[in-house]
């Protein structure tokens, strides 16, 4: 079996970010489907996947676009963020604009904007980003440590799940 890592923890320590990650994507994927689009998921069930072999793969099933989910983390916080690439990219700042319009739609707390490189401000991409060849965005959907946008993700997941494959079915042909 594969290594298995959590990601953010919430305050409470109860609520982990792989979990939450992986019923929004699963839900993304149903949307997505339902549009016969065909969706390829790095990972389907509670298991590990380095950065690495999630753009290996990316990149050699030919994606028409890459979109990473995640919960943002830090003591203090509220929103959702979307990060690209700092390359002059049109597709992928079109895509994230348009994933954080319809989140925005649903209902966030915050809307943190789309940002380019990574929150360290290193000068580097964050490394799904950097490494596909595809347009990519990550998406940081709200803190974990924020009680108001684990309650926003836990009463709208499929709602946010319809926005973002409304996001990306803008961007691809």
């Amino acid at each position: 079996m594969a290594e298995v890592t959590s990601g953010s923890v919430s305050r409470s320590g109860k609520r982990y970010e792989k979990e939450d990650n992986l019923k929004v994507v699963l839900a993304i994927q149903k949307e997505l489907e339902k549009r016969d689009i065909k969706v390829i998921l790095t990972r389907e069930e509670d298991c590990f996947v380095s950065l690495e072999k999630r753009c290996q793969f990316a990149n050699f099933k030919r994606a028409d676009v890459f979109v990473s989910v995640h919960r943002n983390s830090g003591k203090s916080g509220s929103g959702v963020e979307i990060w690209k690439n700092q390359k002059h990219d049109k597709v992928s700042e079109t895509l994230a604009n348009d994933i954080l319009s319809q989140l925005e739609k649903v209902g966030i707390q915050n809307n943190r904007g789309v940002k380019s490189g990574t929150s360290e401000n290193n000068g580097n991409d964050y490394y799904v980003n950097r490494n596909t060849k595809m347009p990519s965005c990550l998406i940081e959907l709200g803190f974990i440590s924020n009680t108001k946008d684990n309650q926003l993700l836990d009463e709208n997941l499929e709602q946010y799940a319809k926005a973002i494959a409304n996001g990306i079915l803008k961007n691809i042909k």
